[in-house]
């Protein structure tokens, strides 16, 4: 079982690869799991897509959903 780390794929990636194919039983460090959301990297393990999951960083022109960020920042009047 291999062990990915961040400082792995970022060389991997440097050189040109696009595309990343990892043994079945790969595990990734969580800087290497960032990594990979934050450059949407396609990633395979087995043969298969790696779905990484995590928060989503809103950009000022997307539209929020109502219960997001604006339902979290509202003051309550008292």
């Amino acid at each position: 079982m291999a062990f990915i780390t961040e400082s792995e794929l970022r060389e991997k990636w440097k050189s040109g690869t696009a595309q990343f194919d990892f043994p079945t039983g790969t595990r990734f460090s969580p800087a290497a799991l960032d990594f990979i959301k934050t450059w949407q990297l396609e990633v395979r393990v087995g043969g298969e897509r790696l779905v990484t999951f995590g928060a989503h960083v809103h950009h000022y022109s997307e539209d929020l959903n109502p219960n997001s960020l604006g339902r979290a920042t509202e003051r309550k009047q008292t």
